[in-house]
């Protein structure tokens, strides 16, 4: 089932992507972590069992979403670690750095399923744009 916060890329040859949109930077930010996951595994599946603190610096949007995005990456494939919930505890105006609550579970394939395999996000068609109130981001993955 679609989430109605983004909607996913498959026109790129070899690699797939998401469209997300938020009415802030927090929500663009938390709703990127959660596509992610919803291209990976089924998002509805996942419970907020684990909690999880995760720091990000980058040298500013757009390239914290990506940055951020291979940290998740970096903790599925080391942790096994699923993030639901997503929450921005502190965020740099310029979107250097952000810190989040993250809370989740531990990848079980029986239960959560098997989508994409994401290898990495990239910085390829990677934008960040604002129109009236609403934020979009556009990441591009590498599968």
């Amino acid at each position: 089932m679609p989430l109605n916060f983004y909607e996913p890329i498959y026109d790129i040859t070899a690699d797939a992507g998401i469209r997300v949109y938020g009415k802030t930077p927090d929500e663009v930010i938390c709703n990127s972590v959660k596509a992610l996951i919803n291209e990976m595994v089924d998002l509805q599946k996942v419970k907020p069992k684990e909690k999880l603190i995760l720091e990000v610096e980058s040298i500013g949007f757009p390239y914290l979403i990506a940055d951020l995005l291979n940290k998740i990456l970096y903790l599925f494939d080391v942790k096994k670690f699923l993030p639901r919930e997503c929450k921005v505890l502190e965020l740099r105006e310029n979107g250097s750095f952000v810190r989040l609550l993250l809370k989740g579970e531990k990848y079980n394939p029986d239960k959560h399923g098997k989508r994409l395999l994401i290898k990495a996000a990239t910085y390829h068609r990677l934008k960040m744009d604002k129109k009236g109130d609403l934020y979009k981001v556009e990441v591009i993955f590498d599968i």
